[in-house]
């Protein structure tokens, strides 16, 4: 059976990703990441226990909200 139009997409939205997971996504250091938890400016997060988890919807707003045009803005 074939999956509906967007159905892919949805499901990324709704997964849950590991700190290393956007880490290698993103290019950047699990550090990072955890300077941002702790300083704000990151995306936001899900914290069970010591489990830390980032929504994909959560992912692609944050890169939405920081798409640029120029180096200067």
């Amino acid at each position: 059976m074939s999956n509906p139009s967007g159905q892919k997409e949805n499901n990324h939205l709704s997964q849950a990703f590991t700190e290393e997971q956007v880490a290698k996504r993103w290019s950047l250091s699990r550090k990072t990441l955890q300077a941002w938890r702790l300083n704000g400016g990151g995306p936001v997060f899900i914290k069970m226990g010591k489990s830390v988890r980032y929504l994909g919807a959560d992912l692609t707003a944050y890169e939405e909200a920081n798409k640029k045009a120029s180096t200067s803005n």
